[in-house]
């Protein structure tokens, strides 16, 4: 499952083994993740792209609100 959660996994790197947790037992937990996975590729995507910026932009601010659901169901470090 490395892959599928790498990019909130180095957001998030103190939540690893929490991150990977979740994600095993609880499929709504997965989704989110999921979305987040997505959602950094699509980013990454339009930064590369000539008059993308726009796009990242919205793409960052769709991350900020997935990373707040995530933290929301992860506990104190």
């Amino acid at each position: 499952m490395p892959d599928r959660i790498s990019s909130i996994v180095a957001r998030l790197p103190e939540f690893e083994f929490e991150l990977h947790r979740r994600c095993s037992h609880d499929p709504d937990f997965r989704a989110v993740c999921a979305d987040y996975e997505e959602a950094a590729a699509a980013r990454r995507h339009w930064e590369r792209v000539p008059g993308g910026e726009l796009r990242a932009a919205e793409y960052l601010h769709f991350l900020a609100e997935l990373e707040s659901e995530i933290r929301s169901h992860l506990g104190p470090v």
